[in-house]
């Protein structure tokens, strides 16, 4: 998932707080051009005389003032010829005048390293939901309503104020749950085209239509969403097929984004005459944009694939010039002079926490990618970047090679992520509970992030991070915690054995506990089959040394005991690929989410129906009794009892393992301070949450 920045900022994302995980250059450069200037132009013919064998040439000087001249020529001495008198009229020619010079173009320029996989945004938002793409592109649609900065209060972005409250409606004999929203009037798309009612009923319908997954499936719920209608160009009504919750209504389908209607109606209707649902996506997803219209302060221009994207700025982004303000009462107010005004939470007065305008401030903005973590770091040592995208932050190795660098500033913020192994469900012995528990209790999170990661990792046994913490359950089973190495073997051999798993050697450990003296070797399956050759798929030490170091323990330590793993360090791309393609290629892998602030994830990651290619299911985890907990969390109103139910089901998950979460890190974060300066750096996430705050930071 992604994060879902404010929408009249449109910073991408998210870094929603979707993360739901959304980002941006080409220079304009002033052309000069020589015009030819229409002028009278005399020219004096000489002609030679011959005077006693003597030539003389008459020199005329051309003198730039507009008068008459008299000009003379003198000859050699010698015999004296009759001097020749001209009189010339001369037209100065006036001189060019001075170029103004051009202001030198500001660009932005920010570090990634993995490339793009798309630039379709239903792509992106579905099967290539890569925070990369989301870096890269997001930002670029607006949503009715998103998050404030920093404390995240709930306001509106494309909608004009509030919804008025759900009202049960009977319609056309079916009953059905209705909301209505007003549209701002005054944002357009960069054709010109205003932003409409009928662009979210458009994107709403055609995530319908094509029973779109990934992010849509979340936030265009075919199961609570009936329909949209357009009441006018700025009045909006939604209908439900029952009551919604708040994952989603107001944390679901409010932060949808909102595609132009003008410019992908005729794309969708084409990828609609596919035969099956699986068609039509990947007509939809196989379209390539062309000066696609977007309402973001950057429009994306260009992708070099390998080296770089850019996106130039939007000079008529509707954001522009708002003034955003945050009170220490929790008052949020946001205002344009002559265009509109807004404030909620109470009244917009007192001591001010926050305060800025929007930009965009860079004309421009620069993504390039760099094959590793530390080409990326030596770019920001050498002035070529201003800002580094990472969603796990930067490591502590690499900030030592930053400190005390002139020009830098490092940040550290709590982050609302983690990394994790995944278990394909489809494969056996992974769909075991006591083997997913055996290779849990092996991992000792603790010796990682303590001795081999030298503490720059946290530890973590539960699917909503400790910064997240109105949602963060702290009481849930620790699965190996506090066990030395003799006790986790011996741990794991009694759940496998127990379970009806047999060694044809099994493992022992030294008598001092410290090492096992005899690997196990030749372990069967309760029904008798070996336990198969299983690939372990983790990013490479150059993409993230953290997961590639986890990778290469949890394949020793698994070894150890006689199950049969071989870590695959490889690129991210390729990973995601095998784990959401239509083919699912994997045992096991390691990757890691951004999430968004209400946890509704657990439902998008861990429900049953989301277990198909291209969903965030990837592992196929099914279970009646999770799935009932998720769907009550979907319907569930109260903000108090939907956390009750995140509870339990952190409780379950912790237990029924379908993740072994492994680790979060604090983000770490460096950047130019003598080229950037930010509204704020503090805040969940870091500010690669909301994809380096593109449209507010200011460059010096």
């Amino acid at each position: 998932m992604v994060p879902t920045p404010h929408p009249r900022k449109w910073f991408a994302g998210l870094a929603a707080l979707l993360a739901l995980l959304f980002i941006m250059a080409a220079c304009t450069e002033e052309v000069v051009k020589e015009v030819p200037v229409e002028k009278e132009v005399i020219k004096e013919v000489v002609k030679e005389v011959p005077v006693e064998k003597e030539v003389i040439k008459e020199v005329v000087k051309e003198v730039p003032v507009e008068k008459q001249v008299t000009v003379v020529a003198t000859p050699t001495p010698g015999p004296t010829p009759t001097p020749v008198i001209r009189q010339v009229l001369v037209t100065p020619t006036p001189l060019p005048p001075t170029p103004t010079p051009l202001p030198t173009p500001k660009i932005y320029e920010l570090g990634i390293f993995e490339d793009l996989t798309t630039t379709n945004f239903w792509a992106m938002y579905g099967p290539d939901g890569t925070i990369w793409n989301f870096y890269v592109l997001g930002g670029a649609h607006p949503a009715l309503y998103g998050y404030s900065d920093q404390r995240f209060d709930w306001i509106p972005g494309m909608a004009d104020g509030f919804p008025t409250p759900l009202k049960e409606e009977t319609i056309g004999g079916k009953t059905l749950w209705t909301t209505e929203v007003n549209i701002m009037k005054g944002p357009k798309w960069t054709d010109g085209k205003d932003i409409t009612a009928d662009d979210f009923v458009f994107t709403t319908q055609t995530a319908l239509d094509l029973k779109l997954t990934g992010n849509w499936g979340s936030v265009v719920d075919p199961e609570y969403l009936d329909h949209a209608e357009a009441l006018g160009p700025n009045k909006l009504k939604v209908f439900f097929k029952k009551k919604p919750g708040l994952a989603i209504w107001q944390f679901g389908l409010a932060f949808m984004p909102i595609l132009p209607k003008a410019y992908w109606e005729p794309v969708v209707k084409e990828a609609k005459q596919q035969a099956t649902a699986a068609e039509q996506q990947k007509a939809l997803f196989a379209h390539v944009p062309k000066n696609q219209s977007v309402a973001g302060g950057f429009i994306f221009k260009k992708w070099e694939k390998g080296a770089f994207a850019e996106s130039t700025k939007n000079p008529n982004f509707f954001g522009t010039g708002a003034t955003i303000t945050e009170y220490a009462n929790g008052a949020y107010a946001e205002s344009k002079p002559g265009v509109y005004s807004f404030s909620a939470y109470g009244q917009p007065t007192g001591e001010k926490t926050l305060e800025y305008k929007v930009g965009p401030y860079a004309d421009s903005s620069i993504h390039s990618i760099y094959g590793t973590q530390e080409a990326a770091i030596l770019a920001l040592k050498k002035g070529e970047i201003d800002f580094l995208l990472n969603p796990a932050g930067l490591q502590r190795g690499l900030q030592e090679q930053l400190k005390d660098q002139p020009g830098l500033a490092t940040i550290e913020n709590p982050s609302n992520g983690f990394r994790y192994l995944s278990f394909n469900f489809r494969r056996p012995p992974m769909d075991s509970k006591p083997f997913r528990h055996a290779v849990a209790t092996l991992i000792d999170k603790e010796f990682m992030t303590n001795t081999v990661l030298q503490k720059v990792a946290i530890p973590m046994y539960t699917t909503v991070p400790e910064g997240n913490g109105f949602w963060y359950n702290p009481d849930v089973p620790l699965i190996g915690k506090g066990l030395n190495r003799g006790e986790r073997i011996a741990q794991a051999v009694k759940l496998l054995k127990d379970a009806g798993f047999i060694w044809e050697t099994e493992p022992k450990m030294s008598k001092d506990g410290r090492f096992v003296e005899v690997e196990g070797k030749g372990l069967k399956m309760p029904d008798g089959k070996p336990v198969p050759e299983m690939e372990l798929l983790a990013p490479s030490a150059g993409y993230d040394p953290l997961r590639s170091t986890f990778a290469i323990w949890i394949e020793r330590w698994l070894n150890e005991v006689g199950i049969p793993v071989k870590a695959n360090l490889t690129g991210f791309n390729i990973i995601v690929d095998r784990t959401r393609g239509e083919k699912l290629d994997f045992d096991m892998f390691i990757l890691g989410w951004g999430l968004s602030l209400y946890p509704d994830y657990l439902e998008a990651f861990f429900h049953s129906r989301h277990a198909e290619p291209g969903d965030f299911n990837a592992g196929g985890y099914s279970n009646p009794e999770f799935d009932k907990l998720a769907d009550e969390l979907l319907a569930e109103s109260d903000l108090n009892e939907a956390r009750k139910k995140v509870f339990k089901m952190q409780e379950f998950l912790a237990d029924d393992l379908p993740y072994v979460v492994l680790f979060t890190t604090p983000i770490l974060e460096s950047y130019r301070s003598d080229r950037l300066k930010f509204p704020y750096t503090e805040t969940l996430g870091g500010l690669q949450n909301g994809n380096g705050l593109t449209t507010v930071v200011a460059i010096q």
